[in-house]
């Protein structure tokens, strides 16, 4: 039978893959297959037609296979996409063949794609729609009447393929950009779909169709015998092509299924059957990774190139560019807002670092783009450059004058990357290039990380806010640009990465010929670069040691400013989404109350003072709502931290709400934020309704799929308890529904009052899948306790992959150690997240006894281990 005949094939093609036939072997073999077994399928159907009407087919139909099956680029598991072209005399009777043909390759496996059309058919739609237009292009004639293929082929060519052809090639490139947009602007993603984001195979159909539409022809072959592509060129792409299509091939074949996304757990498994070994400080998943973004960079590049000097090529660009041709400096020559090198002076440019330089210097200044033949000789040139070629003044006067520059600093940047004399002036950006960063916190490799965090802090120009105030003040900006650029190149190389960046940042502060104190500058922000985000996300910013120590540490408003900014483009740049309006308020918090320190526009008075201050002020304002009694009871009860720590208006609010509290009663408020794009639940009880207040309502958050990000428990002297947690609903892209709202008010009031149980850790695992991947685990889970940083509590961190219901099993543990939890915060360090808690114990104090700390860390740590072994089975 032929299914089985199709499937002993298939076999026999998968095996011949993985004994290490070439992606164009197998791709070639899978395309021969499917068009022999459609071939088969229509014999055997134009065999039961009445011999008398048979002729009908014979003349008047074609099958033709389209988009990537007409290319014969068909992988395991892609499309197949088939038209049925018919004259209009048999468009009644093509319906039931079709559907008899359909139904037989339905039968044996095949998924098809299909439509029926006349050639005027074709002509018409083809006009109309992109897609259709450029899937018709490409269309192979597979079994029937080929005079009529033949047909459709040439009136098709004249009439919809060269008509129009540059605003044919403008149009797809329009919707290459938008399909770039949803799958990938940059070529560094960490899980790249191999096909539509920036350098995948998508990379190379866009100019094929291009060279189709401008030259009638597809073939790249045939394209480098015109001299339209060199044979450097050539042949880059034709290894970039065979690299993605064996990983296609594999990433179908081993899930069975069109997976086109090259997502984490397949780069380990692909690095290892390809022989990818872990060096030292290099694992061989990353290694795999460079040489996939070295592919996918060669391909971006090349077609590129090839595109914007095919659309740079019509008349009335060359007209304008003629009237617009002048001369700028002494080397260059600006022709509209194309910058090119004069021809007599190529060689004395090329030869220069400086000159080089100058040349992206007067394109940013011009906002001008390099012309294709520019861009040809600095490929030319790529990886034959002297050492010590930009290794002088004059170099690093032109580069320093970049990033000094007020408008397109990061594309600058680019540029320079693009053809690697950034590494050539920062040579540790040579060994990150294409550097993965092998965690689900970062969605970029790490040179591009460090592009767009400059990209990120150019930005601010054009906002509003207190990061682009402290960015504008920020002049001369080359240190912080700087700073930007080098802040994770320690990366990859073992140890702590900011201490060795630091070391790049002195090395290379030095050899700019920076002064001491803007050395010095450069390297506090690297080696340092991280210490903003501990202490916003990680400590009690209402704690005046905490604050003078940060400020102490940064030393200076204008460190202050730049650091400031550093951490906002940094946390943007990790990914979409990251610098949340939660995190950025928290930063901006640190920054404003650091610079008043700084700055001495605040002075820093005894907490016993500020809180007598508070208590007087809060008095006055509520005077004659409440009983005078009862308030100032309530104020007393109060806890030093809530007092010094909560707003005015809040405190105001909370006593409003603690006026109706019943004895033995729960009240919870719940209320969005969109500003933040977070929901705050409060929750107002009595310290003796339940034991592990905390813990069981951390459950119930949890067994609702809520993300923490934060939570602030005060128990007062008078056992009133005011817990406030700040929480994400993965469930709603917005504000919470009110249904949602009243469900947790309802479930969290239950469980205090014990008429329903906690969820068990294990069944929140069990019952909630979170729509985040799970990375394979790396590192081990982390215990830091910290009794110095604080004078009050003692600052416990964990470290642990992220995992749902696991800040309830923390909290639980806690519980059973007898720890009574102030505050806790939850932050995200790479894959991980990191709950940081301050607590006392049964007698408010903290713990400071070595054996205490170290029963604490192993309690917590055999916890969290049984969960997430829990979760890992499960």
């Amino acid at each position: 039978m032929l299914k089985d005949y199709l499937k002993e094939r298939l076999v026999e093609i998968q095996r011949h893959h993985a004994q290490g036939a070439t992606g164009e072997q197998v791709i070639a073999a899978l395309t021969d297959l499917t068009d022999e077994v459609i071939e088969r399928i229509y014999r055997e159907v134009l065999q039961g037609v009445p011999p008398q009407e048979r002729w009908k087919f014979e003349d008047g139909l074609a099958i033709a296979a389209l988009g990537g099956y007409g290319r014969g680029e068909r992988s395991p598991y892609s499309d197949i996409d088939i038209m049925f072209l018919h004259r209009p005399s048999i468009r009644a009777e093509i319906q039931k063949m079709a559907g008899t043909l359909l139904q037989n390759l339905w039968d044996v496996g095949f998924q098809v794609g299909h439509s029926a059309r006349t050639v005027n058919d074709c002509i018409a739609i083809g006009k109309a729609d992109l897609t259709v237009r450029t899937a018709l292009m490409e269309a192979r004639f597979l079994t029937g009447s080929r005079a009529l293929f033949d047909q459709f082929r040439s009136r098709y060519q004249r009439k919809v393929v060269h008509t129009r052809p540059a605003l044919f090639i403008k149009a797809k490139i329009r919707s290459r950009e938008d399909e770039c947009e949803q799958y990938g602007t940059t070529i560094h993603l960490l899980e790249p779909h191999i096909k539509k984001s920036r350098g995948g195979l998508r990379d190379l159909h866009l100019p094929r169709w291009a060279a189709q539409a401008h030259y009638g022809t597809s073939s790249f072959e045939q394209l480098k015998e015109h001299g339209v592509l060199s044979k450097q060129d050539f042949r880059a792409l034709s290894e970039a092509q065979e690299f993605l299509w064996r990983i296609r091939n594999e990433l179908h074949f081993f899930s069975g299924r069109c997976q086109d996304t090259l997502t984490f757990e397949e780069q380990v498994r692909l690095a290892a059957s390809w022989g990818y070994h872990d060096n030292p400080h290099l694992l061989g998943v990353e290694q795999f990774m460079q040489r996939y973004y070295d592919q996918t960079t060669a391909i971006a590049e090349i077609t590129g190139r090839y595109l914007d000097g095919m659309t740079s090529k019509g008349v009335w660009s060359r007209l304008r560019n003629r009237w617009s041709h002048r001369k700028i400096g002494r080397y260059f020559v600006l022709s509209g807002q194309e910058i090119s090198i004069l021809s007599e002076f190529r060689s004395p440019v090329l030869s220069h670092g400086d000159r080089v330089l100058t040349l992206f210097r007067l394109a940013q200044e011009n906002d001008a783009r390099l012309s294709a033949e520019t861009q040809h000789q600095l490929t030319d040139m790529m990886g034959q450059w002297d050492p010590n070629h930009f290794s002088n003044p004059e170099s690093y006067a032109v580069f320093l004058s970049m990033l000094s520059a007020d408008a397109k600093v990061s594309e600058t940047l680019r540029g320079l990357h693009r053809f690697r004399i950034l590494e050539q002036i920062l040579p540790a950006f040579r060994r990150v290039r294409g550097l993965m960063q092998f965690n689900l916190y970062h969605k970029y490799t790490v040179d591009e990380h460090c592009l767009r965090a400059v990209e990120e802090a150019e930005k601010l120009l054009e906002q509003e806010g207190g990061p682009a105030h402290a960015f504008r003040e920020n002049r001369p900006r080359e240190v912080l640009f700087l700073s930007l650029l080098l802040h994770d190149l320690g990366k990859g190389l073992g140890g702590d990465h900011s201490q060795i960046g630091a070391a790049l940042a002195l090395e290379t502060g030095q050899r700019l010929g920076f002064d001491s104190a803007t050395t010095e500058q450069l390297v506090f922000l690297v080696g340092q670069h991280l210490i903003m985000t501990h202490v916003a996300f990680r400590r009690d910013l209402a704690d005046d040691n905490v604050l003078l120590q940060f400020a102490k540490a940064v030393g200076t408003p204008e460190t202050l400013r730049m650091l400031y900014v550093l951490t906002m483009a940094d946390v943007t740049a990790v990914g979409p989404g990251t610098l949340n309006a939660w995190k950025k308020d928290l930063l901006t918090e640190l920054f404003t109350k650091t610079r008043e320190i700084l700055t001495g526009e605040t002075t820093l008075v005894a907490e016993e003072e500020k809180i007598k201050q508070i208590r007087q002020a809060i008095h006055s304002r509520l005077r004659g709502l409440y009983e005078s009694e009862w308030l100032e009871n309530q104020l007393t009860a109060m806890t030093s931290r809530y007092l010094i720590a909560t707003p005015p208006e809040r405190i105001a609010l909370d006593l409003e709400r603690i006026y109706e509290l019943q004895p033995k009663s729960v009240t919870v408020y719940a209320e969005n934020d969109p500003e933040r794009n977070l929901t705050e639940y409060n929750v107002y009880t009595f310290d003796d309704i339940t034991p592990g207040i905390f813990y069981k309502i951390t459950s119930v958050l949890a067994a609702k799929g809520l993300q923490i990000l934060g939570a602030t428990i005060t128990t007062w002297s008078n056992n009133v308890v005011v817990d406030t947690f700040q929480v994400q609903d993965p469930d709603f892209s917005g504000p919470s529904a009110p249904y949602r709202l009243q469900e947790l008010r309802d479930a969290i009031t239950l469980v205090l009052l014990g008429q329903k149980q906690p969820e068990h850790p294990a069944n929140i695992v069990t019952r909630i899948r979170s729509n985040v991947q799970v990375f394979p685990r790396i590192d081990p889970v982390q215990i830091a306790v910290d009794s110095s940083t604080s004078e009050k509590y003692t600052i416990i961190e964990v470290f642990a992959p992220d995992r749902t219901g696991l800040l309830s099993v923390i909290a639980q543990s806690l519980f059973s150690l007898g720890l009574s939890i102030q505050t806790a915060k939850v932050a995200t360090h790479l894959d991980q997240i990191v709950d940081v808690f301050h607590v006392v114990d049964q007698t408010g104090q903290k713990i400071v006894d070595p054996d205490r700390i170290r029963h604490l860390k192993e309690t917590l740590a055999q916890g969290i281990e049984q969960f997430l072994e829990t979760a890992r089975v499960q």
